[in-house]
């Protein structure tokens, strides 16, 4: 989930459609969001990381069917804009993406890979080389992630500004180049395969 930074931000969040849609009136699906805002999936950011919390946020969650994992770009904004340290960066993502949807897919659960929005218009974030990071990962997480995730979402695509696709349409943004406004979020909503929940 992207979750906003503080009180300051627009309380939306990208949630599957709104409660009249045709999901959630037909099936018996809920969602458990178990996003923190400002998390990273290694270490640093806000809150425990992603790796030491998947299990019980997730996979030890009674009646659990699916996980995504939509989560890196606080592993790649704050690190140094240097190709060293945005390779290792690189690596240890795809490492962690691996590891939790492995231990998923033990537990049972259909896993589900999103790609990482763009930061391109945020000064703190942007940078050539964490860019290159966040289109590797993408690319991963597009192919499946040579068979690590069931299905994808393409969440970069829906909200990115075509033909400079590191920066977020400003009609998504929410006003920092990184977090998506409410426009945004129902338009990740939007372009999200609900025939995932009929697997």
């Amino acid at each position: 989930m992207i979750t906003p930074a503080g009180p300051e931000w627009e309380q939306h969040h990208w949630s599957p459609r709104k409660q009249d849609d045709e999901l959630v009136r037909h099936t018996n699906i809920a969602i458990n969001n178990e996003a923190a805002g400002g998390n990273a999936v290694l270490a640093g950011g806000l809150g425990p990381p992603l790796l030491t919390r998947y299990k019980r946020d997730a996979l030890l969650q009674p009646g659990a069917k699916y996980i995504m994992i939509f989560e890196g770009v606080n592993d790649i904004g704050p690190a140094p804009n240097t190709a060293s340290a945005q390779t290792r960066i690189g690596d240890q993502l795809i490492a962690a993406y691996k590891q939790i949807a492995v231990d998923a897919k033990k537990a049972g659960l259909v896993t589900i890979g999103a790609t990482i929005t763009p930061f391109g218009g945020n000064a703190g974030y942007a940078g050539v080389e964490k860019e290159k990071t966040r289109v590797r990962i993408n690319q991963w997480v597009l192919g499946k992630g040579n068979g690590t995730f069931d299905f994808v979402v393409d969440f970069a695509g829906m909200v990115a500004t075509k033909g400079q696709e590191s920066v977020l349409n400003k009609m998504f943004d929410s006003g920092d180049g990184l977090h998506p406004n409410a426009r945004g979020y129902q338009a990740m909503a939007d372009g999200f395969p609900l025939d995932v929940f009929k697997q």
